[in-house]
Order: C-alpha cells, then sequence, then structure tokens
C-alpha cells in the first residue's frame, strides 16, 4: 500500500472569510475614530473662533479705556441672547459720537453682531467682574455645540442665564482690565 500525505496547498474558504471578517472590523473602527476625529476639530475650531472674538473685543476696549472705564462704573452690562437681533445705536450727534459713551456702545453691538455671524446659536454678557466697578471687565461667549453629547451643562454659561441650563452649549469666560 502507497499512502501519500495530503499537504494542504493554498488558502482554505474559511480562513479567508474569517480575514474579510477582521478586515472589515478594523475599517470600521477607523471609520469611526475618523468621525470622532471630525467632530473633535469642528469643536476646537468654534472654541478659537470664540477666543478670537474675546480678542477682538479686547483689543478694542484697549482702544478706548476712557470709555469703558466709564461705562463699566455706571453699570453698562449687555446681554445678548440666541436669534435676538441686535441694533447698532446711532450717536447723539451725527459728526461725532461720544467717546465716553456712544462709542463703547457701538462697539459692543458691531462686535455682537460679528460673533453672531461667527458662532452657531450665539449668546454672550459683557458687564463689569464686580457690579459698579471699572477695574476689569468680564465676557462670556457661548455657542451651540452641535455634536455635543453630554448631558451636563457647562458651568461657564451660568452667566447668561438664556442659556444656561441647555446641555448643548458651551461657553468661554474672559476677564480683563479696560485701564
Amino acid at each position: 500500500m502507497n499512502i501519500r500525505s495530503h499537504r494542504q496547498r493554498g488558502i482554505s474558504l474559511i480562513e479567508v472569510l474569517i480575514s474579510l471578517i477582521i478586515a472589515a472590523f478594523g475599517l470600521l473602527g477607523l471609520a469611526g475614530m475618523q468621525t470622532r476625529s471630525l467632530s473633535m476639530q469642528i469643536d476646537s475650531e468654534t472654541r478659537r473662533v470664540a477666543a478670537g472674538l474675546i480678542e477682538q473685543l479686547r483689543e478694542r476696549v484697549a482702544g478706548n479705556q476712557e470709555g469703558y472705564t466709564t461705562a463699566l462704573t455706571q453699570g453698562y452690562t449687555r446681554t445678548f441672547i440666541p436669534g435676538a437681533a441686535v441694533t447698532i445705536p446711532a450717536c447723539a450727534n451725527v459728526n461725532a459720537c461720544n467717546a465716553s459713551t456712544e462709542v463703547p456702545q457701538i462697539q459692543v453691538a458691531s462686535w455682537m453682531m460679528d460673533v453672531q455671524r461667527q458662532l452657531p446659536g450665539a449668546a454672550a454678557v459683557i458687564g463689569p467682574t464686580t457690579a459698579g466697578s471699572a477695574n476689569s471687565m468680564t465676557v462670556t461667549v457661548g455657542w451651540i455645540e452641535p455634536n455635543a453629547t453630554v448631558t451636563a451643562t457647562d458651568v461657564a454659561c451660568a452667566r447668561i442665564e438664556a442659556i444656561s441650563a441647555n446641555p448643548k452649549y458651551r461657553c468661554v469666560t474672559a476677564t480683563f482690565f479696560p485701564g
């Protein structure tokens, strides 16, 4: 009797199917990571825009220290809620705006229009850090984070009453000194 030994050559169908299943799971994992990465990139970009807008306001304050110091001493506080129309106030004298009373109001309204254009569902609060004090100004900017999966509210949004209970809002707060 002649017994031949059988050696397997090639790959069986079962091995191919198992390899395809493993590869499919790997590709699904990569697709999920790519989606999450894109979501995080959008959130990061929105935070960068918010920080840049606060920096723009800080520069406007630095350019008119006297006006903002006067406004803060008088208790100037502005709150912008999502969807509300922002109007730019007119000067009493069309040929010359009062730098210490009218210019800060015009600049803040103009700034808020920029915020509304650049952030989804924008909201903001601007005012003295301590009531009646012109030493420092606190600004909080809020926006809707469309990919938010957190069910807790952002504590930084507490200053903006209209959105403070909404878990989809994210906020950035900054304090700066006009004088």
